[in-house]
């Protein structure tokens, strides 16, 4: 077998497999190929079992070209099944594609409308109606961070590493010592930093995380919406009225409250807003703890060391802060009795809670 003879041969292998390539339609089509041209009792086979009948002197030669010509053929060939699956998958995504977005069953023949759309979650429907709400009392809205360093967590909030208070909210940690945001009063002194002026009035929003029991009425995760108003003369019956203004206007009914008093390391002094049970009216049940009363608001007088943190002297400023766990207020609001239920997915819920 000549030198220039098994390279012309070779050469119109690989012709005639290109020529059929661009005719196939199918898969199956270039399998189909691939056997005829490579497979047994091909002529690319044949070539190779005859190098034999070669010189000496040639086989290297005849060798080498034989195994191009069929490294050529391989790669012709995978490009075709290459193309062809990326045809056949473009087809098949036309044919599953869904406009999410459609008033209609879009694989049903007859186009029918749905019966039911989506609707907001509860727990983010009552956050807009929340921030409404303070808008209308002059106040601006911040969303808070879930992510945060002891700092502004508790050093800026009037809590010194050896303070007993940090351990009221056994906070998670992350690998890199950050702590997954325990309230949202970690943004109080970044608030007062970034505003600088009085008078101040902001609510700030957010996902909490503490290390805390599951039941009825608790969660490791949930929501709060914290409040901050700084002015000269600030006093504690502008704090009470403000509290009082927002129930009512929250729940759209005349709420039968008290004040008591309460500890928090950042206010002095400090409250609790309770408000009637709404599931008992006051006579006792599993929500309330059978006390009649449900704690709806935390709040005081901003502690005049977290005011000098945030660049007020409290000297010439007073101010007061307030917090509420926006979960229990949905609850309370919507007749729900199982806070789990705002996060356990159910449909049946989401579709008739609001």
């Amino acid at each position: 077998m000549a030198k220039k003879t098994i390279e012309s041969e070779l050469a119109e292998l690989i012709k005639q497999v290109s020529t059929k390539l661009a005719k196939v339609a199918t898969v199956e089509d270039v399998y189909a190929i691939r056997s005829e041209f490579t497979g047994n009792g091909s002529v690319l086979q044949q070539l190779l079992q005859s190098i034999k009948d070669v010189a000496v002197e040639d086989r290297p030669f005849v060798g080498a070209k034989i195994n191009e010509a069929k490294k050529s053929i391989e790669a012709n060939l995978q490009k075709a099944l290459d193309f062809l699956a990326s045809k056949e998958s473009l087809i098949e995504d036309e044919r599953r594609d869904i406009d999410v977005t459609a008033p209609f069953h879009i694989n049903n023949p007859r186009i029918e409308p749905l019966t039911k759309l989506g609707s907001i979650h509860p727990i983010q429907y009552e956050i807009n109606r929340m921030l409404d709400i303070f808008k209308t009392m002059g106040f601006v809205s911040f969303e808070g961070r879930e992510l945060e360093n002891d700092y502004y967590v508790f050093d800026s909030l009037n809590m010194p590493p050896e303070h007993p208070a940090r351990q009221n909210w056994d906070s998670f940690r992350t690998e890199d010592n950050l702590i997954p945001t325990p309230h949202t009063s970690n943004m109080q002194v970044r608030i007062m930093r970034q505003l600088k002026t009085a008078p101040l009035r902001a609510v700030m929003y957010g996902r909490v995380a503490r290390n805390e029991a599951v039941d009825a009425v608790h969660g490791h995760t949930f929501y709060q919406i914290e409040g901050l108003y700084i002015d000269k003369g600030v006093s504690i019956s502008n704090m009470i009225g403000t509290i009082n203004a927002f129930v009512e206007a929250f729940f759209e009914k005349k709420v039968i409250g008290k004040v008591q008093p309460g500890y928090f390391p950042f206010v002095e002094p400090g409250i609790e807003y309770m408000g009637q049970c709404p599931f008992c009216e006051g006579v006792g049940c599993g929500s309330c703890k059978h006390a009649g009363w449900l704690e709806l608001v935390g709040a005081g007088m901003i502690h005049p060391n977290v005011l000098r943190e945030g660049g007020f002297d409290p000297a010439v400023y007073t101010g007061f802060a307030w917090g509420l766990g926006l979960d229990r207020m949905v609850m309370q609001r919507n007749g729900i009795k199982d806070i789990r239920s705002l996060f356990a997915s159910d449909i049946r819920f989401l579709q008739s809670s609001l």
